[in-house]
């Protein structure tokens, strides 16, 4: 009985929160988002400088590029593949979820603000991850896809291009993308022609617990017959064996083939230039 009694005197509070909720939301709608961008790029952000800073340091060779592509921003990507590679003067993408730095296991603002300092560039990967973006309405899909641009922004970010969460993309979610980015990452697995021919439809190849050394090499070695862009995406580096993960010792053996193939290294916006 004493449940159900606080049940029911809860229940009002429940509602209340739920309608805020919506209607926070609601009143974000695009004009608003887009007008908060503006205004937070006008607050001393120069986002053409770190583009030109960008394509200042790049030079295509005219043969295969590679990207070394890093989703969800977990914090063992700082750990091990940002502090590796920089010894190595690597250069990779971190695609954010914005919602989740400084969450547990993932990175800090002032960790991915280090990162775009040192180079490397920021991508965005919406706001919540929903791995069913083709169930969301309109305005869902606005606060998800131009609201993370805005969090970004906010930060002084750089995030020109998108990558969409588990590959899920729709003509809805391309057409919502190409209002705020200059390229979409899908799920197609491959490589990308050079120059790309469709911007909203990156390929690469995911990588997992079950990619070797020797599968990274034949990536790399199709990239310089074909003279295309191949773009290596990975997720956390750690000792937990989930799909999605691969040890510390398994990403520096990828790494080593990276630089033994000769292939360029190269950052999306520099690619997208050509």
């Amino acid at each position: 009985m004493r449940i159900k009694l606080i049940f029911w005197l809860l229940l009002p509070s429940f509602g209340l929160f739920f309608v805020l909720s919506y209607f926070i939301r609601g009143t974000e709608g695009k004009e608003n988002l887009e007008g908060q961008i503006q205004a937070a790029e006008a607050q001393g952000f120069d986002k053409d400088a770190v583009r030109e800073k960008m394509l200042k340091t790049f030079d295509w060779k005219g043969e295969g590029i590679v990207t070394l592509w890093f989703d969800d921003a977990w914090r063992s990507q700082y750990e091990v593949a940002f502090t590796g590679l920089q010894k190595q003067n690597i250069k990779g993408a971190l695609a954010v979820t914005t919602l989740s730095v400084g969450k547990k296991d993932y990175m800090g603002w002032w960790q991915i603000e280090r990162m775009q300092f040192y180079g490397w560039e920021i991508t965005s990967h919406t706001r919540g991850h929903s791995c069913e973006e083709e169930k969301l309405d309109h305005d869902t899909l606005e606060y998800e896809i131009l609201g993370a641009k805005l969090d970004l922004v906010k930060r002084k970010i750089y995030a020109e291009n998108f990558v969409t969460p588990c590959g899920v993309v729709t003509a809805e979610v391309t057409e919502e993308v190409k209002q705020s980015y200059s390229s979409l990452r899908g799920s197609g697995e491959g490589l990308n022609p050079i120059p790309v021919n469709n911007q909203y439809n990156l390929n690469a190849y995911v990588l997992n617990n079950k990619t070797t050394p020797a599968d990274v090499r034949r990536y790399l070695n199709k990239a310089k017959e074909e003279k295309g862009w191949l773009i290596l995406a990975f997720h956390q580096i750690d000792l937990t064996n989930q799909e999605y993960s691969i040890s510390p010792q398994l990403f520096n053996e990828m790494i080593i083939e990276v630089r033994k193939s000769g292939l360029q290294i190269a950052l999306p916006t520099q690619v997208l230039s050509i």
